[in-house]
Order: structure tokens, then C-alpha cells, then sequence
């Protein structure tokens, strides 16, 4: 009994160690594991975030400017011609704007059977050899040479060179005549033909009175293949009348009195008769088929 006894004394004084060294741990080591518990707990807990006003606010959307269109240029306003300008007499015949001239100058001289010069003599002559086989322009009276106005000589005598290297013939039959020669040339003309008044049949001239004629000018030249005592259109037909008809305007020539324009002229078809108008007029008037009275009217002059 008294083993027993002892066994169960010993047994609790066992247990009793055990449990004072369990509260001897568990009073030491609880604080920590209190604070190592609450620090894992704060690290679970969300964090609070300061928020303002505006960082609610939702997010502006984005904008995108619209491309501009591109303006549209504004067309030019078309000038108004004036009626009274030659670009506006043209016009209104559906010509394109002639150039701009000096209509007073020497070489646009009307001179026809309304428009008479007197008296009128050129300041210079050249003289050139009738062929063009000599070159040379001489300013000294020769009654062998063709006389025209010296300003003209020049380009004349390139026309009559060009004829030939195209290897055709050129005779400068009649250039400046005074004005008491073309007196006596229209006599003679009237009395051979039977009339007083310089006319054919048709009422178009075919020789003008003293002052009325353009080779009084110096200006107006008769070019043909060789010489003809008497010139008519059946008779003087030629290819050289062809390349002067074709090439006069590139030396500043027209051809003056083509026959179709005869109820413009007046004057009877001739188509030997060259005149001098300088290179932009006789580019014009030989582009647009006028002749020297029609593009005079563009300038107001008739």
C-alpha cells in the first residue's frame, strides 16, 4: 500500500512540474507571439489611401480634332474687256487678244482708197538688187536697183534670200513709187483699160490714185518669179508666190490684197503684192486671216 502510496505522489509532484514549466513557458513567450500576431494581422488588413476630390473624377475621354478642310481656292475673277479695247473688239469676234502695239507707228500706215498720205515721201531709201544676187543695200539713187524704205531693206532682202535657198526665183519687180510717179501710173493704167476712176468692172481697183497707193509708203513691194511687163493672177501664178504667201510673216510681210477679202480692200486680188507690218503684227493678221484694214478696226482705226 505504502508503494502505491509513493507512486501516486510521485506521479502528481510529475505533473505538477509539468505544468508550472508549461506556465513558465507560456508566461515568457505569449508577448512575442501576441505582437508577431498582430503584426500579421496589420499586414492582411487593407491599406488606407488618401483620395481627393478630383481623383474620383472619371477619366476624360479622349478627343480628336476634326481634319480641317481644305478651303477651296476662291477662282479668279475673269476681267471685264472694255468694248472700246482692241482685246475687246476682238473679242466680240472671237478673235484672241491682238498685240500690244504702237498702232501710231510708221510701219501700221493705213493707206488705201479712203485714207490718202498726200504728198508723202519715206526719210530713207535703200536700193536692192532686183534678184538678190548682190546683197548689198545701197542708200544712193539706182534706177537698176528696187527702192523701198530703208527700215524695210533689210528684212526684204532676208524674205528674197529665203526664196532662193528654198531654190526658187525671186524678181523684186516694183517697191517705193513718188507720188507724182503713181499720178502718171494711173493714168496710164485708166486710159489702157478704158476707165477714170482706177476701177474694174466689179467696182475693185486695179491701180490707185496718187497718195492712196501703198508703194508711195515704201513700205508695199511687188515680188514675183521674173519680170512681167502686165501682172494678173492667172499670169504670175508661181511657186514663189507660194513660199512668199507661206514664209512672209516670219520677215514681218503679209501678203496686202489676197482676192477673197477684195470687199474688204477694195482693191482688186494681187498676189504679188507684199507690205511690211512688222513680225507680231504679220504673225497675227496671217494666223487669224486679216487684213491690214480689219486689224486696224481692232485698234479703232477704219
Amino acid at each position: 500500500m505504502k508503494a502505491n502510496f509513493m507512486a501516486r505522489f510521485l506521479l502528481a509532484l510529475l505533473v505538477l512540474a509539468i505544468f508550472g514549466a508549461y506556465s513558465y513557458v507560456r508566461a515568457s513567450y505569449t508577448p512575442f507571439s501576441d505582437e508577431l500576431e498582430r503584426a500579421q494581422r496589420a499586414s492582411e488588413a487593407p491599406v488606407a489611401i488618401a483620395v481627393t476630390p478630383q481623383a474620383i473624377l472619371p477619366a476624360p475621354e479622349p478627343t480628336f480634332a476634326a481634319p480641317e478642310e481644305s478651303a477651296e481656292p476662291e477662282p479668279t475673277p475673269v476681267p471685264t474687256l472694255d468694248p472700246e479695247s482692241p482685246a475687246g473688239r476682238a473679242a466680240a469676234l472671237g478673235l484672241p487678244a491682238p498685240p500690244e502695239i504702237d498702232v501710231t507707228s510708221w510701219e501700221y500706215v493705213l493707206v488705201n482708197g479712203t485714207h490718202s498720205i498726200g504728198t508723202y515721201e519715206p526719210a530713207e531709201l535703200g536700193y536692192l538688187n532686183q534678184t538678190a544676187d548682190a546683197t548689198d543695200i545701197q542708200t544712193s539713187y539706182n534706177p537698176n536697183r528696187c527702192p523701198v524704205d530703208l527700215r524695210i531693206a533689210q528684212a526684204l532682202l532676208d524674205m528674197a534670200l529665203g526664196c532662193r535657198e528654198a531654190g526658187l526665183p525671186v524678181y523684186l519687180s516694183s517697191g517705193y513709187r513718188s507720188y507724182s510717179v503713181q499720178q502718171q501710173n494711173f493714168k496710164r493704167v485708166c486710159d489702157n483699160n478704158g476707165i477714170t476712176d482706177g476701177k474694174d468692172a466689179e467696182g475693185y481697183y486695179i491701180t490707185m490714185p496718187a497718195g492712196c497707193s501703198e508703194h508711195q509708203t515704201g513700205l508695199g513691194v511687188d515680188i514675183t518669179d521674173k519680170y512681167y511687163e502686165i501682172k494678173r493672177n492667172d499670169t504670175v501664178a508661181s511657186a514663189t508666190l507660194d513660199w512668199l504667201a507661206e514664209h512672209c510673216s516670219e520677215y514681218g510681210f503679209v501678203l496686202r490684197f489676197p482676192v477673197e477679202k477684195r470687199p474688204i480692200t477694195q482693191v482688186m486680188g494681187e498676189s504679188w503684192h507684199f507690205r511690211y507690218v512688222g513680225k507680231e503684227a504679220a504673225a497675227y493678221m496671217t494666223e487669224n486671216n486679216l487684213v491690214l484694214e480689219e486689224f486696224l478696226e481692232l485698234y479703232g482705226i477704219n
